[in-house]
């Protein structure tokens, strides 16, 4: 697999339910001491199979990247925030990831550089939508998905949510950011950010893209990239990783 270049994000889209018994009884071999512990204190069958693809599945796109290290000898840390990062055998590699997963979707972005983010949702499932928005979204946000249509708030409320995840995620700070703290456009030019005063931040070195990663799933990527924005390429990868 080709190193994704300096301008590609690269989107690795899993449906759990493609994933057999072989290939779930060879990813168990490839989980750490501390990832069969983190798997064994869920609770339910349908977290604890979703960790474990999501976990192998990580191990075994690093590898496409990095043929010389073997899915099984990856090593994971993490921020102060909990966001995972690479530990070692390459720590210093410029590679950055970040996972996100809902209703039997699991996505891996991958990039050379810049501080990425990616959030996919279940926009079948049932919620209080405008009561959300209300108590996580900024005013102007809130205001603008109350003037639109019910059939156009649901899609608005989706958009928005993933959009704030990819970003906070990007951060590496998850919800130690406030999602009032910024707020989304979209204009016929794209998706910009605006940030409150408190929220520190330079809205020219944000890039943002929205997909539809299946027919219920939306998906967002957030990417902050150093010395400046580039035209950056988005690269679907489909096949089920594989030790």
């Amino acid at each position: 697999m080709a190193f994704p270049v300096s301008d590609e994000i690269h989107l690795w889209v899993i449906d759990e339910s493609s994933v057999d018994d072989a290939l779930l009884a060879n990813y168990w071999s490839l989980l750490s001491v501390d990832e069969v512990q983190r798997h064994e204190r869920l609770r339910l069958e349908g977290d604890r199979r979703r960790f474990l693809v999501t976990r192998a599945a990580l191990r075994c796109v690093l590898s496409d990247y990095f043929p010389e290290v073997l899915p099984v000898q990856w090593q994971f840390g993490r921020n102060a925030w909990g966001r995972p990062t690479i530990a070692a055998p390459v720590p210093d590699s410029s590679i950055q990831f970040n996972i996100s997963h809902a209703q039997g979707l699991i996505v891996i972005a991958v990039t050379e550089r810049g501080d990425l983010g990616v959030d996919v949702e279940y926009s079948g499932r049932r919620c209080r939508m405008l009561a959300l928005a209300n108590r996580y979204f900024s005013a102007r946000e809130v205001a603008a998905l109350q003037s639109l249509s019910a059939s156009a708030q649901r899609e608005r409320f989706f958009d928005l949510w993933t959009l704030k995840e990819a970003y906070i995620k990007a951060c590496g700070m998850g919800l130690a950011i406030s999602l009032r703290s910024f707020s989304f456009d979209f204009t016929k030019e794209g998706i910009s950010i605006a940030f409150a005063a408190e929220r520190r931040d330079e809205p020219e070195a944000w890039q943002f893209w929205q997909m539809q990663a299946a027919p219920q799933h939306r998906l967002a990527i957030a990417l902050k990239s150093p010395g400046g924005l580039r035209q950056m390429k988005l690269v679907c990868r489909s096949p089920i990783p594989a030790p």
